[in-house]
């Protein structure tokens, strides 16, 4: 299912669906290492990092949705590493201006195995990393919706927001309910199946 309501403008963007709902997300908590020094004896300690690193697939997951993400509390993120791990093809993505995460610029490929790394520092400049290797829902249980009118277009009056799915959907009641439409003047918006996809 989508990650997030659907905008009232909607943008060029596919939307992978799983059926399974079979994301989740895992908060783990990361260590840095390193010795730090103790107290007036100058022995040293190891100081943990305050930094939680949450990557929205647990490791060894199976069946995670196609747009897993990254978030991160107490610290910022500096690097996020996300390959296929049969080939080790890197995927492009993006980081919030804070630091509080990061995402896939675009959806992964189903069925895929893939392994990530991610790495930030707490306000402390204490190091974080965690990583996880997880695999794709497969094409059997999952599927593509894509919608329009592209954001930022210009559309006449009678032009209706439209999703096509690349599969027959058989429960339709639930597919709609994981989609909104806003509109900015208040107008009711109502949604109506043509055929089934």
């Amino acid at each position: 299912m989508p990650d997030s309501p659907v905008p009232a403008r909607p943008s060029a963007l596919r939307i992978g669906v799983s059926a399974l709902c079979a994301a989740g997300a895992l908060t783990l908590s990361a260590c840095g290492g390193g010795g730090w020094p103790g107290g007036a004896d100058g022995d040293e300690a190891r100081d943990t990092s305050g930094t939680k690193i949450k990557i929205a697939a647990e490791d060894g997951a199976m069946n995670v949705g196609l747009h897993p993400g990254v978030q991160v509390s107490g610290g910022k993120l500096t690097s996020v590493k996300l390959v296929q791990a049969d080939n080790g093809a890197e995927v492009k993505g993006s980081m919030a201006a804070d630091g509080s995460s990061w995402k896939p610029s675009a959806e992964l490929e189903r069925g895929t195995k893939y392994k990530i790394v991610a790495q930030a520092k707490d306000g402390n400049g204490r190091p974080a990393t965690e990583n996880a290797t997880f695999t794709t829902v497969s094409p059997k249980n999952s599927f593509i919706g894509s919608y329009a009118p592209d954001g930022g277009k210009t559309v006449g009056v009678g032009m209706p927001v439209s999703f096509n799915f690349d599969k027959v959907i058989t429960n339709k009641k639930d597919v709609q309910s994981h989609i909104t439409v806003t509109s900015s003047s208040g107008q009711k918006v109502v949604g109506h199946w043509f055929g089934s996809q």
